[in-house]
């Protein structure tokens, strides 16, 4: 019990509170008003429930096509999507969890990736499409083992059809977008 008041407490210290005079009254509405969920939000709990995909990765001569499980849970009051995937690729099993939210503050769909074949992160970021609400394009930087350094990469969901999920990752080789991979989701009824 001692270790954990030991951790709230100071978590407890960085929060403003109402009184404070170091923080104006301004700020603190905003903050509120930032906090809050809306569309946005709405649109990732979508991804709520247990999913089957299907992974397509073009190869030479073909396309390898693999299976798998994304779990998507509403956390931290709807503010955040996390999602848990199992999957075989390559046939080699993979874990992976994947948090999706939308910034109030900088109008902004984030996306962070992490699995049990690394022990980095992946992050990218992208824009509302006001023209497609239901599609999320978001942009970062693709690191792994053969580019520490990174390649920029575009990753895509679709979430236009209730139950259905479709997303594409792109990365840029020699200055053009190049696909590698596609997924197709169905909701589990």
């Amino acid at each position: 019990m001692l270790r954990f008041a030991l951790v709230l407490v100071p978590a407890l210290w960085f929060l403003p509170s109402p009184q404070d005079p170091a923080v104006p009254a301004g700020v603190l509405a905003r903050a509120q008003t930032l906090a809050r969920t809306g569309e946005a939000h709405q649109r990732l709990q979508q991804l709520a429930g247990t999913w089957d995909v299907e992974v397509r990765t073009p190869e030479a001569g073909g396309a390898r096509e693999e299976r798998g499980t994304p779990v998507g849970k509403g956390i931290l009051g709807g503010r955040y999507m996390v999602l848990n995937y199992q999957l075989v690729l390559r046939g080699r099993p993979l874990e992976a969890v994947q948090i999706l939210g939308f910034d109030n503050l900088r109008q902004l769909y984030t996306a962070s990736w992490r699995d049990d074949l690394s022990t980095w992160s992946v992050e990218c970021q992208g824009t509302p499409d006001p023209a497609a609400p239901a599609r999320l394009s978001l942009r970062g930087e693709l690191t792994d083992a053969q580019d520490p350094s990174g390649r920029p990469f575009r990753l895509e969901f679709d979430l236009a059809t209730a139950g259905l999920v479709h997303v594409r990752l792109h990365e840029e080789r020699d200055g053009k977008p190049v696909l590698v991979q596609q997924q197709h989701w169905t909701a589990r009824r």
